[in-house]
């Protein structure tokens, strides 16, 4: 008998994955759907790897906790596109369907709703993906615990970490904390990249350590920074490191896999125009048969999808080599 597996998957992050991958489909009623269409493709990939339990975290909307520490924290974030708010009340309507349960908590980012359910998964022993390409989540990895990439159908572990940034899981904050994130506006100490901080880590173990011994660091410019910006490095931690310990209810059964509200799902295919997955979800013939995901369907959507779009969206499930096996995820 096999451990538990659960897949958490990072709503938001492959929303956005999916919306830029594919070129703009509309629904019958010529609402937005391209990200809808691209996020049930992935949700079908992921279920047809066999996990136990799968759930999505969501961001809390608004201001965090964060944004008290530092009021820049993602000053620099664009927008949501136009097209892609209207389709988030529609995924949240799919995963109903699919009897997926959404985790938020007030405040606090995905990343953070993530943490805490990996924390909780680990401490009843379940083997934990987390589906994701956030760097913010390489701090989370472990003997049990790694990230898969759907549009390159990748899995990430502790060793592809070392081989990257040359750091173990447990310093990932840490070289975060030097390096920044222009990303998500996190400053960390100027003129430190990836090669300066895997080498201090290398040398001193912590940032505490680094800041410790800023004189002793090579180059007297890298000295005079670690000083001057200790403070800041110590606030771009606390920025990136993620709470493990929401006040969540975590549902564990909940959150084993379920069949599907077929009806429901039929109807909700038949409104975006997603022609197959709405026949498949009409046959019941086909309720214990995986559904084609790997390339956009002919007269599925008013547009005309170049191959290019379709090898980077449809990557999920694409390639069975990757697949972990069922017994085990991580033998």
């Amino acid at each position: 008998m096999t451990r538990d597996c659960i897949y958490i998957i990072d709503t938001f992050s492959l929303m956005f994955q999916v919306f830029h991958a594919i070129p703009a489909m509309r629904g019958t009623q010529g609402q937005p759907t391209n990200a809808v269409f691209g996020f049930t493709r992935d949700i079908l990939g992921i279920l047809d790897r066999r996990p136990t339990h799968l759930v999505c975290a969501f961001d809390s909307p608004g201001p965090g906790k964060r944004n008290a520490i530092y009021d820049a924290y993602k000053a620099n974030r664009a927008e949501m596109p136009e097209d892609l708010r209207p389709q988030i009340p529609l995924i949240k309507e799919l995963l109903a369907g699919f009897r997926i349960p959404i985790l938020e908590c007030a405040e606090w980012e995905a990343d953070d709703v993530i943490a805490t359910i990996a924390t909780a998964a680990a401490a009843r022993d379940m083997e934990v993906v987390i589906v994701t390409t956030d760097k913010d989540a390489r701090q989370l990895l472990s003997p049990t615990v790694r990230m898969l990439n759907c549009r390159k159908n990748t899995f990430f572990d502790g060793a592809a970490l070392m081989e990257d940034w040359g750091v173990r899981p447990d310093q990932v904050v840490d070289f975060q904390s030097l390096v920044g994130d222009s990303v998500d506006n996190v400053p960390g100490v100027p003129k430190v990249g990836p090669k300066t901080a895997k080498t201090l880590l290398e040398t001193f173990g912590t940032l505490d350590h680094v800041l410790a011994n800023a004189d002793k660091a090579q180059g007297k410019k890298l000295q005079e920074n670690l000083i001057a910006f200790a403070d800041q490095a110590r606030m771009s931690r606390e920025l990136v490191r993620l709470r493990t310990d929401l006040p969540l209810e975590i549902d564990f059964e909940a959150a084993r896999i379920q069949a599907p509200d077929r009806a429901t799902l039929h109807e909700f295919f038949k409104l975006l125009n997603f022609r197959r997955f709405a026949a498949a979800m009409s046959d019941e013939s086909s309720a214990e048969k995986p559904m084609d995901v790997d390339e956009i369907p002919p007269g599925e959507s008013s547009v005309v999808i170049p191959e290019s779009a379709r090898a980077v969206a449809g990557s999920a499930g694409a390639n069975d080599s990757l697949r972990p096996r069922q017994q085990s995820l991580f033998e």
